[in-house]
């Protein structure tokens, strides 16, 4: 494995540059930086808010557009939408009515802001990890109306069963269901993932996919893992993503990705840089 051939490198954040409470150790930042150093272009594919990985991205130093909302938006560091998918606004507010009919916890997202009828007990477990201050209205409907690229519902993964049977029964090929966290249900618009953002950001800065590495460890991450050059799993990713990756490297808790990186860089640390 050497970088030579490999320009870009895309990464996912929780359970993959984060460890498990959501914080980036200093051997991950140092390998991290590392890889740019020696040439390897850097960015972010996670299902966070533009403000939530924003500040993640300033510290380790990155200057490429930073793929969000599991791939329903890209935007560059200054807040500038390359690009961006959204759920069409007749789903959108049947799932705000779905919402009010379960009493499920929901959450809305569109062009970055995140936005919410009350604090509910679950809204507030999701924000005590979250950067962005989310703006309190009293009708999510008229937001909905106007096509949001996700919406969220927050519960017990039973409850959370439950009201994706009823949106997937009602809504069937509108929206695409994912899950990034067990309390957690993303509803995104169809056919949005991390590979289909990777794909257009590879575009946009004329890299072939061939010459891309992702690494993650969901199962939101698995297209990304699949379309690029190299896909590399975390140890902590579900058998199914692990099975399916290029390589495996060990869980985030243990430097997971440090180690692959190191491993990466070291066939070429003493000569040219890589890009």
């Amino acid at each position: 494995m050497t970088t030579s051939h490999y320009r870009l490198l895309v990464l996912d954040l929780d359970g993959t540059l984060l460890d498990h409470k959501s914080q980036l150790s200093p051997v991950t930042e140092a390998a991290v930086k590392k890889a740019m150093a020696q040439g390897l272009k850097v960015t972010f594919a996670t299902g966070r808010l533009f403000g939530d990985a924003l500040p993640y991205a300033k510290r380790l130093g990155l200057t490429l557009p930073l793929i969000l909302n599991h791939g329903a938006l890209l935007q560059t560091l200054a807040g500038e939408v390359l690009a961006s998918w959204q759920i069409d606004s007749i789903s959108a507010q049947a799932l705000v009515a779905i919402a009010r009919q379960t009493g499920c916890a929901c959450q809305l997202y569109s062009k970055g802001q995140l936005y919410l009828e009350k604090l509910a007990p679950w809204n507030k477990e999701y924000l005590k990890y979250s950067f962005t201050s989310p703006k309190l209205i009293p009708d999510l409907t008229a937001v909905a109306a106007h096509g949001p690229e996700q919406i969220d519902f927050l519960g017990e993964p039973e409850e959370l069963k439950q009201v994706r049977q009823i949106i997937e029964k009602e809504l069937g090929a509108a929206i695409q269901p994912t899950s990034s966290y067990h309390h957690l249900l993303e509803i995104l618009p169809p056919k949005v993932s991390k590979g289909r953002a990777l794909e257009y950001l590879s575009n946009y800065l004329q890299i072939p996919l061939s010459h891309t590495v992702a690494v993650g460890d969901g199962y939101n991450d698995l297209e990304m893992i699949l379309a690029a050059g190299l896909g590399v799993a975390m140890g902590n990713a579900p058998q199914e993503v692990r099975h399916q990756a290029d390589y495996v490297t060990t869980p985030n808790n243990k430097n997971g990705l440090a180690q692959f990186l190191d491993q990466l860089l070291s066939n070429t640390e003493s000569n040219t840089k890589v890009g």
